[in-house]
């Protein structure tokens, strides 16, 4: 018993390994008894971490899904995970201070030519020249300006600029890439720096960094992971709403949507400096395993120790949800999934959960979630209505 004791505990705190999930769903299947043992570890768990949580309700809806999962033959460890999210922290907490994102903000437009064009669903990039192209997330192709000149180069999700382009100029010229909801792409700029970015984003960044001035400064609007090439000289800026995020060469998440009234930089290695861009006195320093929050309402800075997996686990297709209440759910699953909801269940905004998923689609992830707070929902099309 002690063995699946261990793994049940490992199970509870996310360590466990696919071979332990499978020895772990074998035993647990093997008789009554042994999944009576699973219940009582995983009520226990619960009551550690929430008193006003009842397990037993939520473990009858488990057992319900594991059920009704049985018959369609579904695999086990996606039943775990969706026990896994019946270890739940409910609390109340302020009222949702914006809107969920309207459904035309989903699609970015971008002008070409005196001509809009409708981004969708696509990765849109627009040259300094005024150029746009509509890049897909696989094959190989080159990108070039108006005057055929090659300024990068993409293989599957990725996209390389180049140093130099013949016949630029020695000015500063710009190029900006919109990433769309439900997708990421990674680039590589022209002094090396890689970057991840997230659904729903959009980078402007100089093709090269040899003529800028004393430092490398590009615009980010939404999430991106930066691990930027050291250049003592030159340090690198990511300019972003009202902060500026300074750094020599280091790695970092920053997370910046328009809808979010905080701004997060979380720092994995190194050194980097964040402060206001209007006020750079107003700023904080971070050190790796930091992350520091820009309250945009209060114009001040907090900073805390934080798990760094959590806030990069996007870039892996790891979905985390780390304490979030059902509105702010809500919004991310909008830029994940490429969806709108409509929420008619506004009771449940402020509900918190603590859960993860990895590449489930998101049909599992909303019926995962009702397991603890039940709600319907209906889908029509890319449009998601929540109701009680």
């Amino acid at each position: 018993m002690s063995k699946f004791h261990l793994l049940i505990d490992k199970f509870i705190d996310h360590s466990i390994s696919k071979e332990e999930r499978e020895a772990l769903e074998q035993w647990i299947q093997e008789s009554e008894s042994n999944m009576a043992f699973f219940k009582s570890r995983l009520k226990e768990s619960n009551r550690k971490i929430s008193a006003g949580f009842d397990t037993e309700s939520a473990y009858q809806r488990f057992l319900e899904t594991l059920t009704s999962k049985k018959k369609t033959s579904t695999p086990f460890h996606s039943i775990l995970r969706y026990a896994a999210l019946l270890i739940l922290l409910f609390t109340i907490g302020f009222l949702v201070k914006r809107q969920l994102i309207d459904q035309n903000q989903t699609s970015t437009k971008v002008v070409e030519s005196q001509k809009e064009i409708d981004v969708g669903n696509n990765i849109v990039i627009k040259l300094a020249d005024g150029t746009t192209k509509v890049l897909s997330s696989e094959g190989d192709e080159e990108v070039t300006d108006a005057k055929g000149n090659i300024v990068a180069s993409k293989g599957g999700n990725s996209i390389v600029f180049d140093q130099d382009v013949s016949g630029q100029d020695n000015s500063v010229v710009y190029h900006e890439v919109f990433i769309p909801f439900g997708q990421t792409f990674q680039l590589r700029l022209s002094d090396g720096t890689k970057v991840w970015l997230n659904a729903g984003s959009k980078l402007r960044f100089p093709q090269s960094f040899v003529n800028s001035d004393r430092k490398r400064i590009v615009y980010l609007e939404g999430e991106a992971f930066f691990d930027v090439v050291t250049n003592k000289d030159k340090p690198f800026v990511v300019n972003t709403q009202e902060i500026d995020v300074e750094v020599l060469g280091t790695q970092f998440n920053i997370s910046s949507y328009e809808t979010d009234d905080f701004i997060a930089t979380t720092l994995v290695e190194g050194v980097v400096k964040v402060y206001e861009t209007r006020t750079p006195e107003n700023g904080i320093q971070l050190s790796p395993n930091f992350q520091a929050n820009y309250d945009k309402f209060g114009n001040h800075f907090s900073k805390a120790e934080v798990d760094t997996d959590v806030h990069t686990a996007w870039m892996q297709g790891r979905l985390i949800i780390d304490n979030l209440r059902f509105s702010e759910i809500l919004i991310r699953l909008e830029r994940r999934y490429f969806v709108k909801f409509v929420n008619r269940a506004e009771s449940l905004n402020d509900e918190i959960y603590k859960g993860e998923f990895v590449d489930e689609d998101i049909e599992s992830v909303l019926k995962t979630i009702a397991l603890s707070t039940p709600f319907n929902y209906e889908i029509n099309q890319n449009i998601i209505t929540i109701t009680q």
